[in-house]
């Protein structure tokens, strides 16, 4: 299957707040009363990282942005505005309507297909996999369940040790608080779905 080609509806709909996510992570700490200090001591990240976050200076990785995210028992939608949103039971999103969020530095963008649903059992998403597209040194581990499955191309999961891969039409689940990584493994774009339990993600 020939990769579909980012259309300008794509590029568009990137509502993903990310100017406002150092006020946002501030805003979430201070209300459940921890320092810096105490919040770098619970999600890993450095005292210095998170305040430059919190004053505009750096933009979170994404896997900063999932420790802070389950340090705070957030989901990662206080990066995107349906999460400041009315929460609906029934939530359609359109093809054009997708919430989107690049990270450059890994090759990835994340397109959002909960759409205002209420969160907190399953988040699911798009993954853009550009060439050479990796989650980053060190891995990561986020609570809950992790299921991706490839639309086409290839994706390579490392996890715990143990190397997975997969290609189209193939699916990988498993226990998403296993230290984990993954890269795309194909010489093109690859693109996923990821759906992830307990309402923590990216």
């Amino acid at each position: 299957m020939a990769p579909v080609p980012r259309r300008k509806e794509d590029a568009k709909r990137s509502r993903y707040q990310t100017e406002l996510v150092g006020a946002r992570l501030r805003e979430l700490r201070l209300g459940r009363k921890l320092t810096i200090s105490r919040l770098a001591e619970l999600s890993n990240v450095p005292g210095s990282t998170i305040s430059k976050i919190e004053n505009g200076q750096l933009r979170p990785s994404l896997v900063h942005a999932i420790n802070l995210a389950s340090a705070l028992r957030e989901n990662l939608g206080f990066l995107i505005d349906r999460f400041r949103d009315r929460p609906r039971p029934v939530a359609i999103v359109r093809a054009d309507e997708r919430d989107t969020i690049d990270y450059p530095d890994m090759g990835l963008t994340l397109q959002d297909l909960s759409g205002h649903f209420s969160s907190g059992v399953l988040e699911a998403r798009l993954g853009v996999l550009a060439r050479d597209a990796h989650s980053g040194v060190g891995g990561m581990r986020h609570p809950g369940e992790e299921f991706c499955y490839v639309i086409y191309g290839a994706i390579r999961y490392q996890i715990d040790g143990e190397i997975y891969d997969l290609s189209a039409g193939e699916y990988l689940h498993f226990k998403s608080a296993i230290q984990h990584s993954w890269e795309n493994s194909h010489d093109r774009e690859t693109r996923v779905l990821w759906v992830f339990s307990d309402g923590l993600s990216f």
